[in-house]
């Protein structure tokens, strides 16, 4: 049975790709990169910092044109050579998805790393709940990482070697109170991850998910709404101890992270 290849745009066909994408994906070196969803701020963009201080092609992706050109500013800063990279991308839409893969074939990068972290917060009774809110929450939090992910899944050869990142929250791990929406959109992400590790067993795609509690950013500024985040956990201290573990010997793989403040 022949295997399947991929398009330009993401589309999947059988046989032989086209010769400009032959020509990409087979004669020529691709260059690796690093992809980091929700990578303008928080724990993507501390991500993103100590990928590019170890010398790493960054892409990041973000939804607000400032933010997106503010961090890519602040990355490019510290950079030693390695290139940063930035798109305005809204990960929940199909066409900036295809867009996000376009790039990567032009630009004739491979992916090494995918950092599924875009995603948003959302804190109300059960019994308020609407269709907009359900939409939103879950475009944010699961719909934007298949997508993501599928097309990064079709345009890494796979001979090269791939590791999806997925960083959820520990609302991925328990039920909360007011937080019905948001858990049930982590707990589809932790199944998702789950599936996905399954699906991929026996090839050069690693899964690791990553759950951590609350840090300190702008996640919790949501219109309406206050919470006490004195206690909660520096981004960038998670940062290290994600990357740290991420970026950890060719021998081992760690395929779970739980961080959790102290008590």
């Amino acid at each position: 049975m022949r295997k399947k290849k991929v398009l330009a745009d993401g589309c999947m066909v059988r046989g032989v790709l086209p010769k400009k994408i032959l020509g990409i994906f087979e004669k020529k070196k691709l260059m690796k990169i690093s992809v980091i969803s929700g990578g303008t701020s928080g724990l993507g963009f501390e991500i993103a910092e100590l990928l590019v201080k170890k010398g790493k092609n960054v892409l990041i992706l973000g939804r607000t044109p400032e933010k997106v050109s503010d961090a890519t500013g602040m990355l490019k800063k510290l950079s030693t050579g390695n290139a940063v990279e930035s798109l305005i991308c809204n990960i929940g839409n199909e066409n900036d998805i295809k867009m996000v893969g376009g790039f990567l074939i032009k630009n004739k990068y491979s992916v090494d790393y995918l950092f599924n972290n875009a995603g948003m917060g959302l804190f109300a009774k059960a019994d308020t709940s609407t269709a907009a809110m359900v939409d939103r929450v879950f475009e944010a939090n699961i719909k934007g990482m298949i997508l993501l992910t599928s097309q990064i899944l079709r345009l890494t050869p796979e001979e090269e070697e791939l590791t999806i990142v997925n960083i959820m929250s520990t609302s991925s791990l328990f039920g909360r109170d007011e937080e019905t929406i948001y858990c049930a959109a982590k707990w589809g992400a932790r199944g998702y991850t789950e599936a996905l590790r399954t699906e991929l067993k026996g090839t050069r795609r690693n899964i690791i998910a990553v759950y951590p509690g609350g840090m300190k950013t702008d996640f919790w500024k949501i219109p309406g709404q206050s919470r006490d985040t004195s206690s909660f956990m520096d981004p960038a201290e998670v940062a290290k101890k994600v990357v740290d573990a991420v970026l950890v010997s060719d021998r081992m793989l760690v395929t779970d992270i739980t961080i959790n403040r102290k008590k």
